[in-house]
Formats: C-alpha cells, sequence, structure tokens
C-alpha cells in the first residue's frame, strides 16, 4: 500500500513537474512570438528608413546632376553668345572695310573720270 502510495504521489508529483514544464513551455512559446513581431517590426521599420535614404539620396543626386547639366547648358550657351558677337563683330568690320574700299574705288574712278574729262 505504501509504494501504491508511493506511486501516487510520484505521479502526482511528475504530473505537476509536466504541468509546470507545459506552463514554462507555453510561456516562452509566448515571449519568442512577441520577440518576433518585435523583430519583425524593428526591421520593417530599418527596411523604410533604408528605402527613405535611398529615395532621397537619389533625389538628391538626380538634382545635383540637373543642376549640373543645366549650368553647363547655360555655359555653352552663353559660350555661343560670345562666338556669335565676335562673329558678328568681324563681319561687321568686315563690311566696313569693303564699303570703305568699295566707296575709295567709287571715288578714285570718279576723281580719274574727271581728271581725264577736265584735261581732255
Amino acid at each position: 500500500m505504501i509504494e501504491e502510495g508511493v506511486f501516487i504521489l510520484e505521479e502526482q508529483d511528475t504530473i505537476e513537474e509536466l504541468i509546470e514544464l507545459d506552463s514554462r513551455a507555453f510561456e516562452i512559446n509566448s515571449k519568442r512570438k512577441k520577440q518576433l513581431i518585435d523583430i519583425t517590426s524593428q526591421y520593417k521599420k530599418e527596411e523604410e528608413n533604408i528605402i527613405a535614404e535611398y529615395k532621397k539620396q537619389i533625389e538628391d543626386e538626380t538634382r545635383e546632376v540637373a543642376q549640373r547639366i543645366l549650368q553647363e547648358g547655360q555655359q555653352e550657351i552663353e559660350q555661343m553668345r560670345i562666338k556669335n558677337r565676335e562673329a558678328l563683330e568681324g563681319m561687321e568690320l568686315d563690311f566696313e572695310k569693303s564699303s570703305k574700299e568699295i566707296t575709295e574705288e567709287i571715288m578714285r574712278k570718279i576723281f580719274q573720270s574727271n581728271n581725264t574729262y577736265n584735261h581732255g
């Protein structure tokens, strides 16, 4: 009988230990699930931050490249204006020179014609 009582007590102790282990396992499992949820949430936040940072970098770099291209374009336009102005000035000087030469030639011919007419 005593052996039966000891067996029942041992059985009860074993059942209590199993219940306690099951309870601890449930708590550990619950903690792990909560940690997983927290880690997943943290990961998503970090991922969003990384994406936002890359997006900002891309926008900044795009803005810088666009600004640089615009500046280069404006410099090229200014260089073209200078070259065009220089070309026009050169053409004006050539025209003035040609006009002066033509006028001098006409005047010379008129004077030659007058000299020939007056002497002849």
